[in-house]
Protein backbone atom coordinates (compact mmCIF):
# COMPACT_ATOMS: atom_id res chain seq x y z
CA UNK A 1 0.00 0.00 0.00
CA UNK A 2 1.11 3.11 -0.76
CA UNK A 3 0.93 6.76 0.55
CA UNK A 4 -0.91 9.36 -1.12
CA UNK A 5 1.06 11.35 -3.65
CA UNK A 6 1.04 15.06 -1.73
CA UNK A 7 2.19 13.21 1.08
CA UNK A 8 6.02 14.41 1.50
CA UNK A 9 7.79 12.16 3.74
CA UNK A 10 9.99 14.91 4.84
CA UNK A 11 8.18 17.45 5.20
CA UNK A 12 6.62 17.31 9.05
CA UNK A 13 4.41 20.11 8.43
CA UNK A 14 2.80 18.31 5.45
CA UNK A 15 2.91 14.75 7.10
CA UNK A 16 0.87 16.86 10.65
CA UNK A 17 -1.47 18.59 7.64
CA UNK A 18 -2.18 15.00 6.03
CA UNK A 19 -2.85 13.65 10.05
CA UNK A 20 -6.61 13.23 9.03
CA UNK A 21 -6.09 11.54 5.46
CA UNK A 22 -3.46 9.16 7.29
CA UNK A 23 -6.10 7.98 9.68
CA UNK A 24 -7.92 6.13 6.45
CA UNK A 25 -5.70 5.45 3.96
CA UNK A 26 -4.84 2.22 5.18
CA UNK A 27 -7.44 -0.87 4.50
CA UNK A 28 -7.04 -3.77 6.96
CA UNK A 29 -6.95 -6.90 5.01
CA UNK A 30 -10.17 -9.09 6.35
CA UNK A 31 -7.70 -12.22 7.33
CA UNK A 32 -6.39 -10.04 9.84
CA UNK A 33 -9.72 -9.09 11.61
CA UNK A 34 -10.83 -12.30 11.27
CA UNK A 35 -8.20 -13.77 12.84
CA UNK A 36 -8.96 -11.13 15.77
CA UNK A 37 -12.22 -12.33 15.79
CA UNK A 38 -11.70 -15.91 16.06
CA UNK A 39 -9.17 -15.26 18.85
CA UNK A 40 -11.98 -13.75 20.24
CA UNK A 41 -14.53 -16.57 20.13
CA UNK A 42 -11.78 -18.49 21.49
CA UNK A 43 -11.53 -16.70 24.62
CA UNK A 44 -8.85 -13.96 25.33
CA UNK A 45 -7.13 -13.55 28.91
CA UNK A 46 -5.43 -10.09 27.75
CA UNK A 47 -4.36 -7.72 24.79
CA UNK A 48 -0.55 -6.88 25.35
CA UNK A 49 1.41 -4.34 22.92
CA UNK A 50 4.93 -4.18 22.35
CA UNK A 51 6.17 -0.94 21.10
CA UNK A 52 8.53 1.84 21.77
CA UNK A 53 8.54 5.47 21.22
CA UNK A 54 6.14 6.79 18.16
CA UNK A 55 5.19 3.09 17.38
CA UNK A 56 4.11 2.75 20.79
CA UNK A 57 1.15 5.51 21.36
CA UNK A 58 -1.19 4.04 19.71
CA UNK A 59 -1.57 1.33 22.02
CA UNK A 60 -1.91 3.91 25.09
CA UNK A 61 -4.76 5.58 23.01
CA UNK A 62 -6.89 2.36 22.90
CA UNK A 63 -6.01 1.37 26.48
CA UNK A 64 -7.66 4.92 27.19
CA UNK A 65 -9.98 4.80 24.63
CA UNK A 66 -10.93 1.43 25.63
CA UNK A 67 -10.73 0.87 29.43
CA UNK A 68 -14.36 1.17 30.46
CA UNK A 69 -15.84 -1.23 26.93
CA UNK A 70 -13.36 -3.85 27.07
CA UNK A 71 -14.03 -6.92 29.66
CA UNK A 72 -10.28 -7.56 29.24
CA UNK A 73 -7.19 -5.99 30.68
CA UNK A 74 -4.96 -4.20 27.95
CA UNK A 75 -1.20 -3.09 29.01
CA UNK A 76 1.58 -1.44 26.98
CA UNK A 77 4.80 -2.58 27.28
CA UNK A 78 8.11 -1.06 26.30
CA UNK A 79 11.23 -2.97 27.34
CA UNK A 80 13.09 -5.67 25.91
CA UNK A 81 11.39 -8.17 28.44
CA UNK A 82 7.88 -9.63 28.41
CA UNK A 83 5.81 -9.51 31.35
CA UNK A 84 5.65 -12.58 33.15
CA UNK A 85 1.76 -12.24 33.58
CA UNK A 86 0.93 -12.07 30.02
CA UNK A 87 0.69 -16.32 28.92
CA UNK A 88 -0.04 -18.47 25.68
CA UNK A 89 -4.35 -16.95 26.37
CA UNK A 90 -3.19 -13.62 25.66
CA UNK A 91 -2.68 -11.82 22.22
CA UNK A 92 0.27 -9.81 22.08
CA UNK A 93 0.37 -7.29 19.35
CA UNK A 94 3.64 -6.21 18.67
CA UNK A 95 4.53 -2.96 16.82
CA UNK A 96 7.41 -1.25 15.31
CA UNK A 97 7.34 0.95 12.20
CA UNK A 98 10.63 0.48 11.31
CA UNK A 99 10.06 -3.71 12.03
CA UNK A 100 14.06 -3.46 13.53
CA UNK A 101 13.25 -2.29 17.31
CA UNK A 102 15.60 -4.15 19.63
CA UNK A 103 13.27 -3.82 22.47
CA UNK A 104 10.32 -4.86 20.52
CA UNK A 105 12.20 -7.80 18.72
CA UNK A 106 13.27 -9.06 22.29
CA UNK A 107 10.28 -9.25 23.91
CA UNK A 108 8.39 -10.73 20.85
CA UNK A 109 10.81 -13.40 20.86
CA UNK A 110 9.36 -13.91 24.61
CA UNK A 111 6.03 -14.20 23.71
CA UNK A 112 6.65 -16.68 20.28
CA UNK A 113 8.19 -19.05 22.95
CA UNK A 114 5.14 -18.71 25.26
CA UNK A 115 3.23 -19.73 22.91
CA UNK A 116 1.03 -16.36 22.77
CA UNK A 117 -1.48 -15.66 19.94
CA UNK A 118 0.29 -13.10 17.85
CA UNK A 119 -0.06 -9.83 15.55
CA UNK A 120 2.30 -7.72 13.86
CA UNK A 121 2.58 -4.29 12.44
CA UNK A 122 5.08 -2.79 10.47
CA UNK A 123 6.64 -1.08 7.20
CA UNK A 124 9.57 -3.71 6.94
CA UNK A 125 12.79 -5.00 8.54
CA UNK A 126 13.23 -7.94 11.26
CA UNK A 127 9.84 -7.97 12.11
CA UNK A 128 8.17 -8.03 8.10
CA UNK A 129 9.87 -11.52 8.21
CA UNK A 130 8.05 -13.15 10.66
CA UNK A 131 6.13 -15.16 8.21
CA UNK A 132 3.92 -17.34 10.47
CA UNK A 133 2.59 -14.44 12.29
CA UNK A 134 -0.29 -12.30 10.58
CA UNK A 135 1.35 -9.20 9.47
CA UNK A 136 -0.70 -5.68 9.01
CA UNK A 137 1.98 -4.06 6.19
CA UNK A 138 2.50 -0.52 6.71
CA UNK A 139 3.03 1.58 3.91
CA UNK A 140 6.91 2.33 4.85
CA UNK A 141 8.96 6.57 4.62
CA UNK A 142 7.58 8.23 7.33
CA UNK A 143 9.34 8.61 10.62
CA UNK A 144 7.42 6.55 13.24
CA UNK A 145 5.95 9.67 15.31
CA UNK A 146 4.72 10.73 11.58
CA UNK A 147 2.64 7.45 11.81
CA UNK A 148 0.80 7.20 14.33
CA UNK A 149 -2.65 8.22 12.32
CA UNK A 150 -1.58 5.10 10.18
CA UNK A 151 -0.81 2.96 12.99
CA UNK A 152 -3.86 3.72 15.25
CA UNK A 153 -6.13 3.13 12.01
CA UNK A 154 -4.85 -0.12 12.17
CA UNK A 155 -4.85 -0.90 15.96
CA UNK A 156 -8.04 0.12 16.84
CA UNK A 157 -10.21 -2.27 14.83
CA UNK A 158 -8.05 -5.18 15.50
CA UNK A 159 -8.73 -4.63 19.28
CA UNK A 160 -12.39 -3.92 18.83
CA UNK A 161 -12.24 -7.44 16.94
CA UNK A 162 -10.37 -9.15 19.68
CA UNK A 163 -12.69 -7.59 22.27
CA UNK A 164 -15.98 -8.09 20.35
CA UNK A 165 -16.89 -4.15 20.00
CA UNK A 166 -18.11 -2.34 16.80
CA UNK A 167 -15.13 -1.17 14.36
CA UNK A 168 -14.93 2.58 14.06
CA UNK A 169 -15.44 4.05 11.22
CA UNK A 170 -12.15 6.14 10.43
CA UNK A 171 -13.68 7.46 6.77
CA UNK A 172 -16.28 9.20 9.43
CA UNK A 173 -12.88 10.55 11.41
CA UNK A 174 -11.25 11.74 8.82
CA UNK A 175 -13.92 14.08 8.18
CA UNK A 176 -14.40 15.31 11.71
CA UNK A 177 -10.71 16.27 11.83
CA UNK A 178 -10.45 18.34 8.16
CA UNK A 179 -13.54 20.31 9.77
CA UNK A 180 -12.15 20.93 13.34
CA UNK A 181 -9.01 21.86 12.02
CA UNK A 182 -10.08 23.96 9.49
CA UNK A 183 -11.75 26.26 12.70
CA UNK A 184 -9.25 26.07 15.26
CA UNK A 185 -8.63 29.49 15.38
CA UNK A 186 -12.29 29.94 16.30
CA UNK A 187 -12.49 27.17 19.30
CA UNK A 188 -8.56 27.09 20.52
CA UNK A 189 -6.35 29.51 19.30
CA UNK A 190 -3.73 29.60 16.11
CA UNK A 191 -1.40 26.78 16.76
CA UNK A 192 1.13 29.21 15.96
CA UNK A 193 0.40 31.40 18.84
CA UNK A 194 0.18 28.56 21.14
CA UNK A 195 3.55 27.97 20.46
CA UNK A 196 4.65 31.47 20.68
CA UNK A 197 3.89 31.01 24.00
CA UNK A 198 6.01 27.84 24.54
CA UNK A 199 9.17 29.97 23.88
CA UNK A 200 12.13 30.51 26.68
CA UNK A 201 9.44 27.69 28.45
CA UNK A 202 8.73 24.17 29.70
CA UNK A 203 5.65 22.97 28.65
CA UNK A 204 3.92 20.52 31.02
CA UNK A 205 1.20 18.52 29.74
CA UNK A 206 -1.47 17.86 32.08
CA UNK A 207 -3.99 15.50 30.83
CA UNK A 208 -6.77 12.82 32.66
CA UNK A 209 -8.55 10.02 31.61
CA UNK A 210 -8.64 9.68 27.85
CA UNK A 211 -6.98 12.36 27.30
CA UNK A 212 -3.75 11.59 29.86
CA UNK A 213 -2.10 9.56 26.73
CA UNK A 214 -2.64 12.86 24.66
CA UNK A 215 -0.53 14.52 27.24
CA UNK A 216 2.69 12.20 26.87
CA UNK A 217 2.13 12.73 22.88
CA UNK A 218 2.15 16.27 23.30
CA UNK A 219 5.56 15.98 25.53
CA UNK A 220 6.98 13.16 23.01
CA UNK A 221 6.25 15.80 20.13
CA UNK A 222 7.78 19.09 21.55
CA UNK A 223 10.98 16.74 22.53
CA UNK A 224 11.26 15.35 18.71
CA UNK A 225 9.92 17.74 16.11
CA UNK A 226 11.22 20.71 18.24
CA UNK A 227 14.06 19.69 20.30
CA UNK A 228 13.11 21.28 23.40
CA UNK A 229 11.89 20.22 27.33
CA UNK A 230 8.55 18.95 27.92
CA UNK A 231 6.61 16.60 30.14
CA UNK A 232 3.13 15.54 30.97
CA UNK A 233 1.85 14.37 34.36
CA UNK A 234 -1.74 12.99 34.56
CA UNK A 235 -4.64 14.22 37.16
CA UNK A 236 -5.65 13.39 39.65
CA UNK A 237 -1.88 11.44 40.29
CA UNK A 238 -0.64 15.25 40.02
CA UNK A 239 -2.86 16.71 42.86
CA UNK A 240 -1.24 14.14 45.29
CA UNK A 241 2.59 15.10 44.21
CA UNK A 242 3.65 17.20 41.87
CA UNK A 243 1.74 20.12 42.99
CA UNK A 244 4.10 20.35 45.96
CA UNK A 245 6.52 21.25 43.23
CA UNK A 246 5.31 24.92 42.37
CA UNK A 247 5.13 26.52 46.01
CA UNK A 248 8.26 28.38 45.82
CA UNK A 249 8.31 28.81 41.71
CA UNK A 250 9.43 32.63 41.34
CA UNK A 251 10.19 32.96 37.89
CA UNK A 252 9.93 29.12 37.10
CA UNK A 253 9.76 27.99 33.53
CA UNK A 254 7.39 25.75 34.02
CA UNK A 255 4.29 26.32 31.89
CA UNK A 256 1.29 24.45 32.60
CA UNK A 257 -0.85 23.07 29.92
CA UNK A 258 -4.40 21.83 31.13
CA UNK A 259 -5.92 19.23 28.23
CA UNK A 260 -9.86 19.94 28.94
CA UNK A 261 -12.07 17.56 27.51
CA UNK A 262 -16.20 18.66 27.25
CA UNK A 263 -16.65 15.32 28.70
CA UNK A 264 -15.18 15.64 32.20
CA UNK A 265 -16.85 14.22 35.14
CA UNK A 266 -18.16 16.61 37.97
CA UNK A 267 -14.87 15.36 39.66
CA UNK A 268 -12.20 15.62 37.11
CA UNK A 269 -14.16 19.07 36.19
CA UNK A 270 -13.39 19.89 39.60
CA UNK A 271 -10.36 19.23 40.32
CA UNK A 272 -8.96 20.94 36.80
CA UNK A 273 -10.40 24.28 37.81
CA UNK A 274 -9.05 23.65 41.72
CA UNK A 275 -5.39 23.31 40.28
CA UNK A 276 -5.32 26.01 37.98
CA UNK A 277 -6.62 28.31 40.24
CA UNK A 278 -3.60 27.30 42.62
CA UNK A 279 -1.14 27.40 40.05
CA UNK A 280 -2.30 30.81 39.15
CA UNK A 281 -1.82 32.12 42.67
CA UNK A 282 1.60 30.20 43.05
CA UNK A 283 2.85 33.02 39.95
CA UNK A 284 2.72 30.29 37.04
CA UNK A 285 0.80 31.06 33.95
CA UNK A 286 -1.28 27.82 33.19
CA UNK A 287 -2.59 27.59 29.65
CA UNK A 288 -6.25 25.52 29.34
CA UNK A 289 -7.21 23.69 26.13
CA UNK A 290 -10.58 22.38 25.19
CA UNK A 291 -10.69 19.20 23.04
CA UNK A 292 -13.42 19.35 20.60
CA UNK A 293 -15.48 16.40 19.25
CA UNK A 294 -18.69 14.62 20.46
CA UNK A 295 -16.88 11.57 21.43
CA UNK A 296 -13.54 10.86 23.64
CA UNK A 297 -12.12 9.50 20.25
CA UNK A 298 -13.28 12.26 18.68
CA UNK A 299 -11.58 14.84 21.51
CA UNK A 300 -8.44 12.32 21.78
CA UNK A 301 -7.63 12.92 17.90
CA UNK A 302 -8.62 16.16 17.59
CA UNK A 303 -6.50 17.76 20.51
CA UNK A 304 -3.49 15.19 19.47
CA UNK A 305 -3.75 16.97 15.69
CA UNK A 306 -4.02 20.36 17.34
CA UNK A 307 -0.64 19.30 19.41
CA UNK A 308 1.39 17.89 16.84
CA UNK A 309 1.09 21.12 14.57
CA UNK A 310 2.22 23.41 17.70
CA UNK A 311 4.83 21.08 18.05
CA UNK A 312 6.19 21.91 14.08
CA UNK A 313 5.31 25.62 15.00
CA UNK A 314 7.82 25.60 17.74
CA UNK A 315 9.85 23.68 15.94
CA UNK A 316 9.62 26.83 13.00
CA UNK A 317 10.11 29.58 15.18
CA UNK A 318 13.31 28.25 17.16
CA UNK A 319 14.56 27.54 13.12
CA UNK A 320 14.50 24.24 13.98
CA UNK A 321 13.96 20.98 11.79
CA UNK A 322 11.60 18.87 13.35
CA UNK A 323 12.34 15.95 11.15
CA UNK A 324 15.70 14.88 11.80
CA UNK A 325 16.67 12.50 15.08
CA UNK A 326 19.73 13.09 14.88
CA UNK A 327 20.31 12.15 18.77
CA UNK A 328 18.26 8.82 18.30
CA UNK A 329 20.24 8.36 15.25
CA UNK A 330 23.83 8.10 17.56
CA UNK A 331 22.21 6.67 20.67
CA UNK A 332 21.32 4.12 18.05
CA UNK A 333 24.60 4.01 16.19
CA UNK A 334 26.54 3.65 19.27
CA UNK A 335 24.11 0.44 20.69
CA UNK A 336 24.74 -1.12 17.45
CA UNK A 337 29.19 -1.70 18.06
Amino acid sequence: MKLLSSIKPDNMRNLVTHFPQLLSTLQIESSILNTAREFHKEGVNGICFLGMGGSSIAGNYVRALLSKEAKIPISVTRDYLLPTHVDNKWVVIAISYSGNTEETLSALSMANEIGSRIILMTSGGKMAQKSKHQIVHLPEGLQPRAALPLIFSAVLPVVESLAGLKITNFQYLEEVLINKSNTWNEWLAPPKEIAEAFIGKTPLFIGARHLAPVAYRAKCQINENSKALAFHSELPEANHNEIESFVKTNGCSVLPVFLRSGLESTKINRRFDVTYDLYLEMGLSPINLLASGDTRLEEMLVLTHFLDMISVELAELCSIDPVSVEKIKELKHRLSR
